[in-house]
């Protein structure tokens, strides 16, 4: 079991993400500075609406997937690297999980510990069915992070302030929200819209748009082969050309989310979800509010997140632990979604895999 936790965390370890680009600019502007023929302006316009339509469709679970490991991988290099022992004698183990022969070190029972943790909670989750995937990134800041398709990290910053496991379960159900109501997706969408119309631009021969494309060579051909296949908006990512897109949608995706994070609503949605997850797993969620509430606002500290006290007043009111909550003298009235006493679950101690993060 132990191996198999482990196998795709040391097999992320020897991929690579691309490198990153965007560009943007007034759509009018840009297609009335291309040149060459009205053909090319209609065939721009036409290729436009095509990347609109690529918003509108639903993001299939193999396109979530593709996207999701390689968001993570980005993950992984922001993060510093994956807090494992990998094998190093021989490189070629490393290219299948089957050949690997996995350490019973520390910083892999570490891994081993977090992902059983994970993998519980997930379980009672609205999706249970992916394959979900937990690992420690090695940075000191303290955050938390969720990538498309069941990829979940955690630093070594947030686990050094980690005192129960309560505390670490309301963080991972935190994330695994994340992923269950596909907060990513809002991002990703326009992420994917405004990159395929900025290498519309750059097939047109708009400069700004060439840019973009030299920039990601010798895989231009590839991207601009996925780019003219595009119909009705739909990419099939069982395609092998679209690898290059998968990049540059992905490093775009990490740029924009470094910039301004999740909505406030959609994070304090996912500490209210994290919650009920957590609660409905058998832990007491008073560990995840005092963990929370122990955080000091800071730009290392869960980065573009609202408040700590703002987080923990919106949870306090859902638990009905505040004078407006309990008005009604009922356990968690009027806007508690629990008709039970939580105080009985209990604040389960860390176990010792814990001390390799120390």
């Amino acid at each position: 079991m132990r191996r198999a936790l482990l196998s795709l965390a040391f097999l992320a370890l020897v991929a690579c993400a691309a490198a990153g680009g965007f560009m943007s600019g007034n759509p009018n502007q840009m297609i009335s500075g291309v040149t060459e023929s009205a053909g090319t302006a209609i065939e721009l316009t036409q290729k436009l609406a095509e990347c609109d339509k690529l918003g509108e469709a639903e993001v299939t679970i193999d396109e979530e997937r593709a996207i999701g490991g390689s968001v993570a991988m980005n993950w992984i290099q922001q993060g510093g690297g994956l807090m494992v022992d990998v094998p190093t004698g021989d490189p070629k183990a490393l290219e299948s999980a089957k050949t690997l022969a996995i350490g019973d070190t520390p910083r892999n029972q570490l891994t081993s510990y977090l992902n059983v943790v994970g993998r519980n909670l997930a379980a009672r989750s609205s999706r249970p069915n992916i394959q979900w995937t937990f690992g420690v990134l090695e940075t000191e800041d303290v955050n938390a992070i969720a990538a498309p398709g069941g990829y979940i990290f955690v630093t070594r910053g947030l686990l050094r302030r980690v005192k129960d496991e309560a505390a670490l379960a309301g963080v991972l159900s935190h994330e695994i929200s994340h992923v269950t109501r596909r907060d990513a997706f809002v991002i990703y969408q326009k992420t994917k819209v405004d990159q395929c119309k900025s290498l519309a631009y750059g097939k047109a021969g708009q400069k700004e748009g060439n840019a973009l494309l030299r920039q990601y060579a010798p895989q231009a051909s590839a991207i601009n082969s996925s780019l003219s296949a595009l119909s009705g908006g739909v990419l099939d990512w069982n395609n092998v050309a679209n690898a290059a897109l998968v990049g540059l949608f992905s490093d775009e995706f990490v740029h924009r989310y470094l910039e301004s994070g999740y909505a406030r609503d959609q994070e304090l949605n996912a500490d209210a979800a994290g919650i009920e997850l957590a609660a409905a797993s058998g832990y007491s969620p008073r560990g995840f509010v005092e963990f929370v509430g122990t955080l000091p606002p800071g730009q290392n500290v869960f980065a573009h997140h609202p408040p700590p006290a703002d987080r923990v007043a919106a949870m306090k009111l859902m638990l009905g632990k505040t004078k407006l909550a309990s008005m009604t003298g009922s356990p968690g009235a009027p806007f508690s979604p629990f008709s039970h006493d939580l105080s009985a679950l209990p604040m389960i101690p860390l176990h010792d895999e814990l001390a390799a993060a120390r």
